[in-house]
């Protein structure tokens, strides 16, 4: 059975694709005419000295997990050109996809120090290399997404769990400042509002379960179905992957990060418009505050 924990990743993997799908529809579907943030360009640019430190935690088909510590590396603002022919070069979903107008551009990944684990051949370390990294943001939208790229030469186990080589991604959230101050207003009112028509569905539950008078029972229970059908409204839902102030780093003028990512693989080619392309989700990607 999927623990919490699973169940917290899955959700999270669905949402970070379902705002990536909503960047990357199929270019020959009618009506779509997506455009890029006007800022992207200048949040790419300011990322010349953003060093991140990073945990990975990979495991999710089993109760076994593989904690990769240590690794640290940076967001360069150095375009990359792949050369004709470079078996070596990291492809990635948005500069690489149907839609690459929603794209930084693919930008140098410096790996600082690499991540390192412990199995019972003692300490191991993960050298992922040849790292690239974008960001997809689509106009209108108050988030974004940073995607890393990196080739990995030799299986990292520590038990059953795994990492394969190959290539392997790692995604957070990213949110522009004022974006994010919008949203958490909106969450709270909404937070206010579903509290109050849970405390009054709550209430005329009781109510109803009390009263031994079945016209009373009735209108308690349209009461309550009131107050439910309230709750929804507010919108709450639609707000839970807002993330509070302290889930979040500052990488940059006005660019907000979100602590909590996604490691993930993939199999077939991202420009493929017709879905050979499959997302693996391999665990959680958290970062520290330096």
């Amino acid at each position: 059975m999927m623990n919490r924990n699973n169940l917290v990743l899955l959700l999270l993997s669905l949402c970070c694709q379902l705002k990536a799908a909503l960047g990357f529809l199929p270019a020959w579907m009618p009506g779509v005419t997506l455009t890029s943030a006007p800022e992207l360009t200048r949040y790419t640019g300011g990322q010349t000295d953003t060093i991140l430190d990073a945990r990975l935690s990979v495991g999710l088909a089993t109760d076994q997990q593989l904690a990769i510590d240590g690794f640290q590396f940076q967001l360069c603002n150095v375009p990359m050109l792949a050369e004709k022919g470079d078996d070596s070069a990291i492809s990635l979903p948005g500069a690489h996809g149907p839609r690459p107008h929603l794209s930084s551009g693919v930008h140098h990944v410096n790996v600082i120090d690499d991540g390192s684990f412990v199995n019972m051949e003692g300490l191991q370390n993960v050298q992922l290399r040849n790292g690239v990294w974008e960001i997809i943001w689509r106009d209108e939208s108050p988030a974004g997404l940073i995607i890393c790229g990196f080739s990995l030469d030799k299986d990292a186990r520590r038990n059953d769990a795994m990492l394969e080589k190959g290539q392997v991604y790692v995604t957070w959230p990213v949110w522009s400042k004022d974006g994010l101050d919008k949203q958490q207003a909106r969450k709270a009112e909404a937070a206010i509002k579903y509290e109050e028509f849970e405390t009054e569905r709550n209430t005329q539950l009781e109510k109803m379960s009390s009263t031994p008078n079945i016209l009373r029972k009735a209108l308690h229970y349209r009461n309550a179905a009131d107050a439910a059908e309230k709750m929804d409204w507010t919108g709450l839902d639609e707000l839970v992957n807002v993330p509070s102030s302290e889930d979040v780093l500052e990488i940059g003028e006005g660019l907000q990060m979100v602590k909590t990512g996604t490691v993930w693989s993939k199999t077939g080619s991202f420009s493929d418009s017709f879905g050979a392309y499959r997302h693996q989700l391999l665990g959680s990607a958290t970062l520290h505050s330096r």
